[in-house]
């Protein structure tokens, strides 16, 4: 027969569990703290490694530093036979000329711009009396419904 342990004893006892595995749980934090650290400082992986580690420099510094540019110098006859072989076609800038409009087309363009900006500022004009119309009905309780 096992004698009754009282409670007051049970709970003193898992109190004090909890007590030494919040304990351990600060040493074990701790120590991945401490842990993680050693294992991002770099001095350490070059003292252990050095080797590896200036193979690894000199390989990222080859990927990562461009190479040289290589400058061809070609002649105009290297330059004639790339252009026949791409068959590529030079203009000079004084080849093609632009046709000229007329006077009366140039006045034409000018009419129908002012016709067109006239024209605009009068639509614009009409949609905003249209929309302030529209709003002042609104807050009058009036929907849609003008009376002039």
């Amino acid at each position: 027969m096992s004698a009754a342990v009282p409670p007051s004893d049970e709970g003193d006892e898992i109190l004090r569990q909890m007590r030494e595995v919040r304990a351990e749980l600060r040493e074990d934090v701790q120590e991945l703290v401490v842990s993680a650290k050693e294992m991002a400082d770099w001095k350490r992986y070059v003292q252990a490694y050095p080797w590896l580690c200036a193979g690894a420099a000199l390989a990222a510094g080859f990927v990562l530093v461009p190479q040289r540019a290589h400058i061809v110098h070609p002649d105009a006859d290297g330059l004639i036979e790339l252009a026949k072989r791409h068959k590529l076609v030079v203009k000079m800038d004084g080849d093609e000329k632009k046709p000229r409009r007329g006077l009366f087309a140039e006045l034409l363009t000018l009419a129908a711009g002012a016709l067109l900006q006239g024209g605009m500022k009068i639509l614009s004009k009409q949609l905003t009396q249209g929309i302030a119309g529209a709003a002042h009905a609104a807050s009058n309780g009036h929907h849609g419904v003008h009376h002039e």
